[in-house]
């Protein structure tokens, strides 16, 4: 059955276009030390996978810093190409090189000839030792002369364009495809330079070496020389007419209207994962047609009443948008969905096994191959193992599954709530919180629901107590709304028991206290820590977002007030009540009549939770 699935998710993806990359291929990338970064190389394999989850693709990757045509510090061309690609019999290689062949000079003839016959014979070299193999030549990366000035003498990457230029001609004559990743990383420069000059230089921080953001910009054009599909999954729907306008790559099921709009959604593929929180990736991305190239995972809904609406994904909240930001379509790929988590998980789990292959080749096959040891071949074997087994995780991880969507109509102080948290106050009832009956503070404290605020206050005068969520939670980023009168002690609890023993983010909005430190409330031996300067982050007489999170077996606690940090602390070890791991939320009203104004009120509104990855 497995394989049934595997065969018809292949034939899904391949629906999509003429991709050059068929079961059963074998590719080896092969260059010089960009591609021993590895990194457009991994990006590459990433996409394959997540793209094509049913693909049965091996890759292998064989850069060497260094490398010229005839070679480098791995050894001659003749070894390099016996040793390090045709043991893994491809049926596809990448070359890049060139930039260490045109000698960081200006243009010079002979040095022109030497790369050129060295380039031909290398390939010459290559058909003979994998007869069939299909060649993907690429153009030599950029020296970056556009965030810097050029080199003397007319610049360089002149040269590495002349050399492609004649990779061009070579392949024309050699039936080989060429990817050209240098003229869209220039381009996208220029593109970034104009937009933010000081973090254009970031994208390729050496001139030479792209960061993470060039590499994902080159990945692109191999990806797209190969023919590589643009679409993740494209879905139109008509809420007034209760249909599907479209759909592409996918499979929209079980739709449903009324007080809220839902569906299954079952894609052929996943998202590329590209980090938009690293600021020059979201620029090279900006400055470049990457997205809509290669990354389109778009959702669009008409026929909604204006208003604001909750997209939310196997019920957890990816974003609040309004009726018209809907109707004009949504870029998910830039949203934490489900699908964008999981294909994450695969890109961590190719750097993994990419890792483990250069370990084998680069740490045993070739430092002990004249050593003569009569345990390295069962190392290589042990760690050829571990890539296998680390292939097929990486595999299964990339199928995608099915995921219900849901779009309800909310308030607009919803609107607030940050991407990725999903609400854990319904702001019309208590449904999911309940008073805690032992705690010593009190255990009648008077919490009321008005107008989507959460009301705490003392009942009896003196007498306070938690409001504490069904649900524990270990690992977790807590976003809430507050505004609580001046004269009154309260805390939002994180790991709390049912009791109220738990770090404590402090709520103390009085005389001679503090906001947004740390306590350990009823934990022995927490050291407690104050902010000092809580005023500057604060905005009397209105509502504040607090942010707080907590993570670790050993807690560290971070909180940010108005979108600003505030606290980044950590205990010395896990002081939670009976070393708990996890534990509630909870809010509080302070007991006694000294630190809690008669009268007095803590307001919550926009409760909601991120939760970490354990």
């Amino acid at each position: 059955m497995r394989l049934i699935l595997s065969f018809l998710l292949a034939l899904a993806a391949f629906g999509q276009g003429a991709f050059q990359l068929k079961p059963g291929d074998r590719v080896v990338f092969y260059g010089d030390s960009i591609t021993d970064q590895r990194l457009y190389t991994v990006f590459t394999e990433t996409f394959v996978r997540t793209r094509f989850p049913g693909l049965d693709v091996k890759f292998v990757h064989s850069g060497w810093g260094g490398d010229r045509v005839t070679g480098g510090g791995g050894g001659i061309v003749d070894l390099r190409l016996r040793r390090d690609v045709a043991p893994y019999k491809p049926t596809v290689v990448t070359i890049m090189l060139g930039m260490n062949d045109g000698r960081y000079r200006p243009f010079d003839q002979s040095i022109f000839d030497w790369y050129t016959t060295g380039y031909k014979e290398m390939i010459r070299q290559l058909k003979e030792l994998a007869p069939g193999v299909r060649i993907t030549a690429i153009r030599p990366s950029p020296y970056d002369e556009v965030t810097r000035a050029p080199m003397a003498g007319g610049g360089y990457n002149p040269v590495l364009v002349k050399f492609g230029d004649f990779l061009q001609e070579l392949a024309a004559k050699e039936g080989m495809t060429v990817a050209d990743l240098n003229a869209p990383v220039v381009h996208m420069l220029e593109q970034a330079k104009a937009a933010n000059a000081e973090l254009a230089q970031r994208i390729l921080p050496d001139r030479v070496h792209p960061g993470a953001s060039g590499h994902l910009i080159m990945a692109g054009a191999l990806l797209k020389a190969w023919g590589a599909p643009g679409v993740v999954s494209v879905v139109e729907i008509d809420a007034a007419a209760g249909k599907v306008a479209a759909q592409e790559n996918t499979a929209v099921s079980a739709l449903k209207t009324g007080a809220a709009l839902s569906w299954t959604q079952a894609d052929r593929a996943l998202p590329m994962p590209v980090d938009f929180n690293d600021a020059a990736t979201a620029l090279a991305v900006k400055s470049s047609d990457f997205q809509q190239t290669l990354n389109r995972e778009t959702l669009k809904v008409t026929g909604l009443k204006p208003g604001y609406y909750a997209l939310r994904i196997d019920g957890l909240q990816v974003n609040v948008f309004t009726a018209e930001q809907l109707a004009a379509g949504l870029d998910l790929t830039a949203l934490p969905t489900p699908m964008l988590d999981q294909a994450r998980k695969v890109h961590q789990l190719t750097l993994k096994r990419t890792g483990v292959h250069n370990v084998r080749w680069r740490t045993v096959e070739v430092p002990l191959a004249n050593d003569q040891l009569s345990k390295t071949p069962a190392a290589m074997a042990a760690l050829d193992a571990l890539d296998e087994e680390l292939e097929a995780k990486q595999t299964a991880a990339a199928r995608p599954v099915p995921h219900n969507y849901e779009i309800v109509a909310v308030p607009v102080e919803m609107s607030n709530i940050p991407a990725g948290f999903t609400p854990i106050f319904n702001g019309k009832d208590l449904t999911g919180w309940h008073i805690s009956k032992t705690n010593h503070h009190g255990t009648t404290p008077d919490w009321k629901v008005e107008k989507g605020v959460l009301t705490g206050g003392q009942n009896p005068a003196g007498k306070g107590g938690i409001l504490l969520t069904d649900r524990k939670y270990k690992n977790v980023e807590v976003y809430a709304e507050i505004m609580p009168d001046w004269g009154c002690d309260g805390g939002l609890f994180l790991r709390s028991s049912e009791k109220g023993e738990a770090y404590q983010v402090l709520l103390d909005y009085r005389d001679k206290g503090t906001l947004f430190g740390v306590y350990g409330e009823r934990l022995k031996d927490v050291v407690t820590y104050n902010v000092e300067d809580w005023r500057k982050y604060w905005k009397e007489n209105e509502w504040n977002s607090v942010r707080a999170r907590i993570e670790g077996d050993i807690p560290r606690i971070t909180v940010w007030v108005n979108g600003r940090q505030t606290t980044a602390w950590s205990d010395t070890s896990n002081h939670a009540a009976g070393g708990a791991l996890d534990g509630m939320i909870a809010v509080q009203v302070h007991g006694g009549n000294q630190i809690w104004k008669a009268g007095g009120k803590h307001r919550f509104r926009n409760i909601a939770v991120r939760e970490l990855p354990n």
